[in-house]
């Protein structure tokens, strides 16, 4: 982008798995509130607000976003790209400010799933009905089938799926977005019952609720707040059909190839050449285990020979980047705010306001979207200084 923007003000719900005592409207007014009052933005400022809503059956709730985001007199409109979502409403904001319509931008993604009925026959019916219905195709054996082929592939284990979901259970007993953290460890991962082999039901991400809010801002009016500067955002999308990324030359189901594209586009734009040497940080929209392993790879953090011996060292906290330090959405995964909140995490880390959760030292960060039959990848990349 011509000018640089940053992110000046982040604003979050509690994640739990339902939110009975509070409408739409609260949470996303509690967000949005949040968000500009760390920014020191009023809302007559804000040019634009961007909503970040998944499907309407994931929230049971037709149209959710007219209500409780829009705001009469400010243009608006609404995002969705599954559990990218997030993501992509700020790839939206950034092009709105870089076209000179707006200097300031309000994003906010809500999710209500818990409220829903319809959500698990949303996930059990999300591919061809002709093509791949004769291998019961789902969320959670879409899942499975990749974590086979990882470990068909490299040699991963169902030890490697239950101990990185124990490692990010353990880290998210320090984040205080959620209200009901969830610790455990690996044993109890394997002793937890299979919902489609290998996955085990506490590898899976767990059914969560919540609004998240981010404030854009054009460097005319960032002033000296406290701010993390973006200084890469791409997306690209795929395919949706999974027999079409089996055998292609450009990569298997494993290899995640928009996020790989999108990667290497962002660290072309940040001048990144190393990102374990230049990179503090990583949050990843890896709702299981076997989601964060293939992101690994394809963000470049590891080649796929040393694909193991990097997820061992993550696993204990020694790799040369910090994995996941909110726990990710193994911990909480509100399907349309999860992208928006790996961002946001990314920021506090670099504005120095993570509380417990907060590491030493970070300076640059990547965050990870992904969404649709992980068709939709994005990767945006933060920093402390000003592009």
């Amino acid at each position: 982008m011509k000018n640089p923007v940053a992110i000046v003000g982040v604003g979050q719900t509690k994640y739990r798995r339902k939110h009975s005592d509070k409408n739409t409207e609260e949470l996303v007014r509690d967000a949005a509130m949040a968000a500009l009052m760390d920014a020191d933005i009023g809302l007559d400022q804000i040019g634009l607000i961007i909503g970040g809503v998944a499907p309407d059956s994931l929230a049971g709730i037709s149209n959710i976003d007219m209500s409780s985001i829009a705001r009469p007199g400010i243009p608006y409109f609404r995002v969705n790209t599954g559990g990218a979502t997030g993501s992509s409403a700020l790839l939206a904001g950034l092009s709105w400010i870089a076209a000179g319509r707006a200097k300031a931008v309000l994003i906010v993604a809500v999710e209500r799933m818990g409220h829903a009925t319809s959500a698990p026959i949303v996930f059990n019916s999300i591919f061809d009905p002709i093509y791949e219905k004769d291998i019961s195709m789902s969320t959670i054996s879409m899942v499975a089938l990749r974590a086979t082929m990882l470990m068909q592939n490299y040699g991963f284990s169902q030890e490697h799926w239950a101990q990185l979901a124990a490692r990010n259970s353990a880290t998210s007993m320090k984040n205080e977005t959620l209200e009901n953290p969830r610790f455990f460890t690996a044993d109890q991962v394997k002793d937890s019952g299979v919902l489609a082999w290998p996955i085990h039901r506490l590898e899976a991400c767990p059914t969560s609720e919540g609004a998240c809010a981010v404030v854009l801002a054009h460097e005319s009016i960032v002033g000296d707040r406290n701010a993390a500067w973006i200084h890469a955002a791409r997306g690209l999308s795929d395919t949706y059909a999974i027999g079409d990324r089996f055998h292609r030359p450009e990569g298997s189901l494993v290899n995640l190839l928009t996020l790989d594209l999108s990667a290497k586009a962002a660290y072309k734009d940040a001048g990144i050449t190393d990102p374990l040497g230049q990179l503090d940080l990583v949050e990843m929209q890896a709702p299981f285990a076997s989601s964060e392993v293939m992101a690994y790879m394809a963000l470049g953090l590891c080649k796929p020979e040393d694909s193991i011996a990097f997820t061992e060292r993550a696993i204990e906290n020694r790799a040369s980047i910090a994995v996941q330090p909110s726990g990710g959405p193994q911990a909480a995964n509100p399907v349309s705010a999860t992208a928006l909140i790996r961002i946001t995490e990314a920021a506090l880390q670099i504005r120095g306001k993570a509380g417990e959760r907060q590491l030493d030292g970070i300076r640059r960060t990547i965050s990870t979207g992904q969404g649709g039959a992980t068709q939709f990848s994005t990767a945006v990349i933060l920093g402390a200084d000003k592009p």
